[in-house]
């Protein structure tokens, strides 16, 4: 069985926005934006320091805020108009497949006229799950896509990759050394803590309703404790930020504080830039000082110059796809060009 592999979107936030890019912008803003003794912004460059870092993180952390508010609405505001049922549960309905595309950096072509599509968030601050795919007949094919918070794809489940055998796989969360149980046909590595799963079954002319309710059932979530029928392992989970509106994320320095806050679904790896850190420069929460007038002038006017870029990229894309292939997507900007995309079309 062919291992699944990550696509280029797992480069996305160290590879790109969050590494300060110095080679790609005049050296003065560069030294600025990135104190060498990782302090606050100082001295008479501060201002135009302070705005190219907050375009730098407003860019990088757009994904994660417009992500992060599709799950909230779909698996945790249980009062929510589109609430769809709890996290780590398959959610399936049945549509076209115009509608059932999956999510950025799908490959699959093909995609069938009538499809049982599915959609599901899995949390895997606590332990693994286990994503059960059943053995399928051979003319009826499938895509399984998984998307952490910064749109990275850490793999494609699918009748063409690994071809209609049933099997088990593993999704873990960053920082995961478990042993790997017996008969798992491949690990998944998510970045963050928080995961989406869309994708598709084909539909056939031959199909019951007891017949779907078969074929669904055979895909299954279930956290890896009960994988093993052994005790959930003892954890206390934090409560879940709020999303910003999608308006108060556009132009509020609050998106920096709630940036933050969510940096506790994305815990920091080894040889990547300090996120934390370089929010800190902005020095945005208690308890350090309040900011001055012109400071959070320079924070929405570098919020402004992100949003100036994307904009600008989703009319050079004529609209930023979030079903387009990697190669739309292989840059911070059309990212969150395409989480915007997503956000709005829930």
């Amino acid at each position: 069985m062919p291992r699944l592999k990550r696509t280029a979107f797992a480069m996305a936030l160290a590879a790109t926005a969050l590494a300060g890019l110095p080679g790609c912008r005049p050296a003065s803003i560069a030294r600025a934006t990135t104190p060498s003794d990782g302090g606050a912004l100082e001295g008479a460059s501060e201002l135009p320091a302070r705005r190219a870092l907050a375009r730098e993180l407003y860019v990088a952390g757009v994904p994660l805020l417009a992500r992060y508010a599709v799950v909230h609405a779909r698996n945790i505001d249980r009062g929510g108009a589109e609430y769809q049922g709890p996290l780590n549960v398959l959610h399936w309905v049945m549509v076209s497949a115009e509608i059932s595309r999956a999510e950025p950096g799908a490959t699959e072509a093909h995609e069938p006229a009538e499809a049982f599509t599915v959609a599901a968030s899995l949390d895997l601050r606590a332990e693994p799950m286990v994503v059960r795919v059943p053995a399928l007949p051979a003319e009826r094919t499938y895509l399984l896509q998984l998307t952490d918070l910064q749109a990275s794809v850490p793999a494609q489940i699918s009748s063409r990759s690994t071809g209609n055998q049933p099997g088990d796989y593993l999704v873990v969360g960053p920082g995961w050394q478990g042993e790997v149980p017996v008969g798992i046909v491949d690990v998944i590595h998510a970045d963050t803590t928080l995961v989406s799963i869309s994708g598709w079954v084909q539909g056939l002319d031959t199909d019951s309703s007891g017949a779907r309710q078969t074929l669904q059932r055979g895909f299954r979530i279930q956290p890896l404790s009960r994988h093993l029928a052994i005790a959930p392992p003892p954890i206390t989970l934090g409560d879940w930020p709020q999303p910003l509106p999608a308006d108060i994320a556009r132009h509020s320095a609050l998106f920096f504080a709630r940036l933050e806050a969510l940096l506790s679904f994305v815990p920091a790896q080894p040889g990547e830039a300090n996120l934390r850190q370089r929010l800190q420069q902005l020095e945005i929460t208690p308890p350090q000082r309040p900011l001055a007038q012109a400071a959070t002038r320079a924070l929405r006017e570098g919020m402004a110059d992100g949003q100036r870029e994307i904009d600008q990229r989703r009319a050079a894309l004529g609209g930023c796809d979030p079903g387009e292939v990697d190669a739309a997507h292989s840059d911070a900007i059309s990212r969150a060009c395409a989480a915007q995309r997503t956000l709005k079309e829930g």
